[in-house]
């Protein structure tokens, strides 16, 4: 199936209804576990996205607007940092999950590189990639040119 086509059903048809559709188009798609959790790494979420045969509607998500360290990282230093920023991610969506707080997914774009959906994620009504900033596990991210994240000395 063409790339283009499944990102426009995706975004268009499977998602519900806009949770505030004057300012955002927003879904509550159903997160998913792998390996006994909702997220690889600190902007990667797994959903189920209804509507969809499997193995198709097993998608991951990107976080929009964060960078956050890669799990298989250059460095020591950067696997640590991104263990921590799962292991935040991970926490917040499990009281998601526990408390019934509405996970929704913004915006949502085909990602460049395809695989996965693109959005910006709120939990209840505050922004996830504003938290992981603010907690020191991401930091900004427009789509350019990404820094690393390994102190020189390594």
């Amino acid at each position: 199936m063409n790339k283009y086509l499944l990102g426009l059903f995706l975004v268009s048809v499977c998602g519900g209804g806009p949770a505030d559709a004057s300012a955002y188009n927003c879904y509550q798609w159903p997160l998913r576990e792998s390996k006994g959790s909702y997220a690889y790494d600190g902007d990667t979420i797994y959903i189920q996205m209804p509507g969809l045969p499997d193995p198709i509607a097993r998608m991951s998500v990107r976080v929009a607007g964060i960078d956050t360290p890669e799990i298989r990282g250059a460095c020591e230093a950067e696997k640590s940092a991104a263990i921590a920023a799962r292991n935040r991610v991970r926490a917040l969506l499990d009281q998601a999950d526990l408390t019934n707080t509405p996970v929704q997914f913004c915006n949502p774009e085909w990602g460049r590189y395809g695989g996965r959906v693109v959005a910006w994620v709120a939990i209840g009504n505050i922004w996830l990639h504003d938290l992981l900033i603010g907690d020191g596990v991401a930091r900004p991210y427009d789509g350019g040119k990404r820094g690393g994240w390994c102190n020189v000395s390594e």
